[in-house]
């Protein structure tokens, strides 16, 4: 598969932060949870890109569960700048979510599911989704910034 360019990911981006909030409206709670989780795999692979921690081998696969676990690490590191934006909070609170979402999809024909379980839990996964994204761009940002300033001071 060949990697999006900024142009294009930013399209697909905003084309699904479009489709998930159709879907919360109209009730396709099962579509939203599906694209909650393809964002918070992307933020998470996003933020390992930018912290120069991803680092695959061509063609292997990182499950959400090992970049989050990769985040967590990250934001371990005291007085960091993943510390500072990705909280123990938000990281468990996306576990908790994946775990719930893995449990309902897997079983989705095996267990008496209502309407309701599925809308408390895209909204869940929404506003994680948000707060996610929210962080990735402020870290991003302060990243750039750091980087900009470190410059500086290498030239002076």
């Amino acid at each position: 598969m060949e990697q999006a360019t900024n142009l294009q990911k930013y399209s697909n981006y905003k084309e699904q932060m479009g489709r998930l909030k159709k879907a919360m409206t109209q009730g396709f709670y099962l579509e939203a949870i599906f694209i909650e989780y393809a964002i918070m795999e992307d933020r998470l692979e996003s933020i390992l890109r930018h912290s120069g921690q991803w680092n695959p081998k061509p063609n292997e696969f990182w499950s959400i569960d090992r970049k989050l676990k990769k985040v967590e690490k990250l934001a371990e590191q005291k007085k960091s700048l993943q510390q500072k934006y990705f909280a123990k909070e938000l990281t468990e609170g996306i576990r908790q979510w994946k775990d719930q979402r893995n449990s309902l999809i897997h079983a989705l024909l095996k267990q008496t599911l209502h309407t309701e379980n599925l809308r408390q839990h895209a909204e869940v996964g929404q506003t994680l989704t948000k707060t996610l994204c929210s962080k990735a761009t402020c870290y991003r940002r302060a990243l750039e910034k750091y980087m900009l300033n470190n410059r500086r001071i290498d030239h002076v």
